[in-house]
């Protein structure tokens, strides 16, 4: 048994495989996954008694913590400023610390007060100018609760955490939200301290690392209180600004302020810890003014603390020019946005050449959702009196049936998409959610083969027939007809720079002209329009917000030619501005787009390495020549090859895709770019440079360059590492040490460096964390995860970390994946992580952990960073089928064909949520969760072929991989049927085993 093991666990590390891949038949029945629109009744909102956008007075706080595992507050600043001429100006400063805070350290507090030196920095006058200090509750009770009953605005940069601090008590909120204890009583009952009824909770709702929204709870005597606070945390306000991920640090410098005092806290009270606090609210308040100063150039209306995202931008501006929300002022069926949802799916991503090293030059679309709209005349939708959908059958068929590639590059053709159609698939190439080769949910671009007919958005019925020279077989078509134009609109000026007349102009039009005329003139605005531009385009549109209620209830849901009821407490509420419709075509727009573009290198008998949304990479060099590649219709010395296209080539589509250019040509010159990742030094003023690529699958893929066996990685994608914590510290120039970026950050590009090397055999340049224990670091942002013996340190927004735990005699005896969920506390150097302790919240033990393996097996053994890179270049395009016309493998290379789906069943769900994996933002991706509608009474039976091969998995493998019970796993390994969602959950538990 240990000779077994030890082999195993050789060959895992090595390989980064268990087993050789298993191999499917590609014409096994699939079930195809559909999405469904949901009706919710709009509940009725607060009466905001609020009437200035900004409050007379602020409120900016912040807090220092312990540096061990609790992170517990020890001392605090806060700054309460008022509004002078445009501006919030210091009236006072003060300091609290710990209600139980040491008498050193309350000396050091009391000594730093009395020094002259260190007075209140004070803008206005006439104002105090010593500095205040007080204990925490007097904080509260004196200057917090005070604020919160007058309206003023509480500010801080990374509200919850700061929050949090302040709180006596955390306890378990609705609707995964964190209800925050700020002030206690003695009880009349027992004398012991309880939550004062008489002071509201703090409630915060964290949607992702930089969205919270944050409300007062409920209270005694509410007529004393308003109905909600105003909470503004600038790392939101930053991130619905410039669409980035700041930190305080790198926001000051974005919106040029003086920034934060360089110093690493070390948990202690001492007089350049508080000068330091005292920087960090100096720094927050100038950038309140600084952010305050941008938002109000924007003539919008909204409140700054109900900007959570670029897209409340969008919607602001869309409501300052008196659009009125399509899903309140257009008399749209249920049954209609039921069609419009399930012809809905998102970009198109995949990789078309395997484990290949070719010369490329990339391409991408202009600005590609807001040229759709601009191309689909969806603007004339939004602003339209009304709208209906028609019967166009004929039509649609009419135009279907004469479709080439040509015409498609005809903007008058264009105006004609706006329809759906109920598709009955005869080996039709269509997009299609399913579980792929029984391993990954995913959307893929395939052949589809089905007996039940699919209702889908008019550009992808195009783009079908263009890439298999016929039209699908239409059942029927709607047509969407806008009608009129809106009374009332209103011009408005976008960023305050810009006016845009919405009754006269096309605003998708405007805002991507305005971006490129002042991308030299004046970046902040060309930088603001971009943001405004892509969130305004496309999400808003499809937005839901998931919801999870107590007591569960029937909830209604639409899916193309399908209705019905479920019983369920799970819930979606479309957004302000949802309207499947538009979402739909969106997105099935900028697929045609790609699909001319591949048609196009098609008819030049050419191939591209992958394509992502907007974007492809095409097999190119300056010059026509040869490479080798499996399954390529070409001969080089013998063996398959693929032929690049010459820049020429390229150039020329380029060209020949500016016949739709909806844009002042002046301005925008083309819609489909070469990119400046092609020239010399990612220069388009030098010249092209011979470029590579190196791709696995969607979203996997490299560019570099190379010279004498020396490789530059000039991109690297960050997908399926991005969940990962850095195992190495940021360099200064790049930012805060562990600051979260939107850039690829250097440990990726040396994960790329490496593995090239590796797969090529070229000289090896091994990174100095290949060693350290994966990690992934989370903050406790919800108290409905962890919940089994959550440790008393992992408080709210605490950071911890979670260790990939090798599946491979990585457990301690006794334990497996069903019955052992290890955490550490966070630490961040990287040093330490070889000997870290954790608990298991399962019993509550701690456990050590150790990188070389424990005969005893009485440590936890996670899998290192180098283990998780052996299986990164392993990840199969499962959507695909190899140059053998079999299903593709982690050892499959060369030319991918697409795969043929027979379907075998309609499946309607709701919101995806199975790609937490990618993302790496919150413990919400432990417990994923997909939801399907559908009769409860419906069975899911897994047919011959998946059965075979999971049977060699072995049961208890399956077990630990899916968590379901023994007897649940007999019964799908013996084809009975079980709910549909069991069969979802086995999948995925498959597929996390596979990955």
């Amino acid at each position: 048994m240990v000779d077994r093991r030890s082999h195993q666990r050789r060959n895992f590390h090595e390989t980064g495989h268990l087993a050789d891949p298993m191999k499917t038949d590609p014409r096994d029945p699939n079930d195809i996954f559909v999405r469904a629109h949901t009706p919710v009744r709009k509940k009725k909102e607060w009466n905001r008694r609020w009437s200035q956008k900004w409050p007379e007075y602020c409120l900016v706080f912040d807090t220092e913590t312990s540096v061990d595992t609790s992170q517990k507050l020890n001392f605090g600043c806060y700054r309460r400023c008022q509004l002078v001429r445009n501006k919030y100006l210091c009236i006072e400063e003060g300091l609290f610390y710990s209600d139980d805070i040491p008498q050193t350290d309350l000396k050091v507090l009391e000594n730093y007060r009395g020094n002259r030196k260190t007075t209140a920095n004070i803008e206005w006058f006439p104002s105090r100018t010593t500095l205040r200090l007080m204990t925490r509750s007097s904080f509260i009770s004196r200057i917090f609760w005070p604020a919160i009953r007058r309206g003023d605005l509480l500010v801080g940069f990374n509200l919850p955490f700061d929050l949090s601090r302040l709180a006596v008590r955390a306890a378990n909120g609705r609707k995964s939200s964190w209800s925050l204890v700020l002030s206690t009583r003695k009880s009349r009952k027992t004398g012991n301290l309880e939550a004062n009824p008489e002071r509201p909770r703090i409630v915060v709702t964290s949607m992702n690392s930089k969205m919270a929204f944050i409300k007062l709870g409920s209270i005694l005597h509410r007529d004393e209180w308003p109905e909600e606070g105003r909470f503004l945390d600038l790392r939101t306000l930053g991130w619905a600004l410039r669409n980035e991920a700041y930190s305080l640090k790198r926001a000051c410098k974005a919106f040029g302020v003086e920034g934060k005092i360089e110093h690493t806290p070390t948990g202690s009270v001492t007089p350049k810890e508080i000068a330091y606090c005292r920087g960090d609210v100096g720094a927050t308040a100038r950038l309140l003014n600084a952010m305050k100063n941008e938002f109000d150039r924007n003539p919008i209306k909204s409140d700054p603390e109900r900007m959570y995202s670029p897209a409340s931008i969008a919607k602001a501006y869309l409501d300052a020019m008196r659009i009125i929300q399509p899903k309140t002022h257009f008399k749209v069926s249920h049954k209609t946005l039921g069609i419009a949802m399930q012809s809905y799916y998102g970009g198109r991503a995949e990789c078309r050449i395997r484990k290949t090293k070719v010369p490329v030059i990339h391409t991408d679309f202009t600005s590609q959702y807001p040229t759709v709209n601009a191309l689909l005349g969806n603007w004339d939708v939004l602003r339209a009196s009304s709208i209906h959908f028609e019967d166009y059958t004929a039509s649609a068929r009419r135009i279907l049936s004469g479709i080439r590639l040509n015409p498609t590059f005809d903007p008058t053709f264009w105006k004609k998409l706006s329809f759906f159609v109920l598709v009955q698939p005869q080996n039709d190439i269509l997009p299609i959610r399913t579980v792929y080769g029984g391993k990954t949910q995913n959307i893929g671009l395939n052949f589809l083969q089905s007996s039940r007919p699919i209702w889908y958005a008019g550009p992808d019925a195009v783009a079908s027939t263009l890439l298999t020279g016929k039209p699908p077989r239409i059942l029927k078509a709607i047509r969407m007809v806008a009608k009129g134009r809106q009374l009332g609109l209103l011009a408005t000026n976008l960023g305050g720079m810009v006016r845009i007349d919405p009754a006269k102009e096309d605003f998708y039009r405007k805002v991507i002209e305005q971006r490129i005329s002042h991308k030299t003139k004046n970046k902040p605005i060309a930088d603001f329009l971009k943001v405004l531009a892509n969130s305004g385009s496309y999400g808003l549109f499809v937005e839901v917000n998931t919801d999870t209620i107590s007591k569960e209830k029937k909830v209604k849901y639409f899916s193309g030619e399908r209705a019905g009821k479920k019983l369920t407490n799970y819930v979606e509420k479309p957004g302000a501005w949802y309207f499947p419709p538009l979402a739909s075509l969106i997105t099935s727009g900028g697929r045609l787009l790609l699909a001319m573009l591949e048609k196009c290198v098609q008819n030049l008998r050419g191939s591209y390495l992958f394509c992502d949304t907007d974007s492809m990479c095409i097999v190119g060099s300056k010059t026509r020549r040869l490479v080798p590649c499996v399954g390529g219709r070409f001969r080089l010395a013998g063996k398959d090859a693929v032929r690049t296209l010459t820049l020429d080539q390229v150039e020329g589509i380029a060209k020949k895709f500016n016949k739709l250019n909806p844009y002042d040509t002046n301005v925008v010159r083309e819609i489909l770019k070469i990119e400046d990742i092609n020239h010399v030094n990612s220069d388009p003023r030098k010249p092209y440079r011979k470029l590579f690529g190196y791709a696995v699958s969607a979203k996997r893929y490299t560019l570099f360059t190379e010279f004498n066996r020396n490789v530059s990685i000039e991109k690297a994608s960050g997908h399926g590492l991005g969940y990962l914590f850095a195992p190495k510290e940021r360099n200064v120039a790049e930012g805060d040490a562990e600051d979260e970026s939107e850039e690829t950050p250097e440990w990726v590009f040396e994960a790329w460096e490496y593995l090239f090397r590796k797969e090529f055999k070229y000289q090896p340049k091994k990174p100095k964390w290949l060693k350290l224990p994966a990690m992934m670091r989370m903050a406790m942002t919800s108290p409905n995860v962890l919940r089994n013996r959550r440790p008393d340190w992992l408080a709210p927004y605490n950071f911890f970390l979670f260790p990939l735990v090798s599946s491979v005699d990585g457990y301690p005896l006794g334990f497996d994946k069903t019955n052992f969920q290890f955490i550490t506390p966070a630490e961040s150097d990287r040093k330490k992580w070889n000997t870290l302790k954790g608990i298991n919240l399962l019993d509550g033990r701690t456990y050590q952990i150790s990188m070389v393996p424990d005969p005893k097996q009485k440590k936890v053994f996670p899998d290192s960073y180098q283990v998780i890179l052996n299986q990164y270049l392993g990840k199969a395009e499962v959507k695909s089928l190899g140059p053998d016309g079999k299903l593709c493998t982690s050892e499959t290379e060369g030319l991918l064909g697409r795969a043929r789906i027979v379907a075998r069943s309609l499946i309607p769900v709701g919101k995806e949520t199975d790609r937490h994996w990618e993302q790496g933002e919150d413990p919400s991706m432990l417990d994923p969760k997909i939801q399907t509608y559908g009769p409860s009474g419906k069975l899911a039976v897994a047919d011959n072929s998946e059965r075979s091969e999971w049977v060699k998995i072995g049961v208890r493998q399956l077990m630990r991989a899916t968590g379901l019970t023994q007897r649940t796993v007999y019964s799908i390994l013996s084809g009975k049927g079980v709910r549909q969602q069991t069969m979802a959950i086995f999948r995925i538990g498959i597929e996390s085993f596979r990955a």
